[in-house]
């Protein structure tokens, strides 16, 4: 009865530390999430005073600024 009940701690023990791992892994995950949508806001809200030399100079056509800045922030 000992002995299972000693196996019984361990595989809590073991299944808490995975547990452990895969929610700060999960926090990881948002965290750099959260970092790129708040680079993608601050990058559109900069877009507005680009000028016409602005858009040469990145090769891109106005259009495609305007495209870029209807995206929603969650998507790339």
């Amino acid at each position: 009865m000992s002995s299972t009940v000693n196996r019984l701690m361990i595989n809590s023990q073991s299944d808490q530390a995975r547990l452990a791992t895969r929610l700060t892994a999960a926090a990881g995950v948002l965290g750099r999430t959260l970092r790129l949508w708040g680079a993608r806001i601050k990058e559109r809200h900069a877009f507005p005073i680009v000028d016409e030399r602005d858009l040469r100079d990145l090769r891109i056509t106005r259009w495609e600024l305007e495209r870029e800045l209807a995206k929603p922030f969650w998507k790339g």
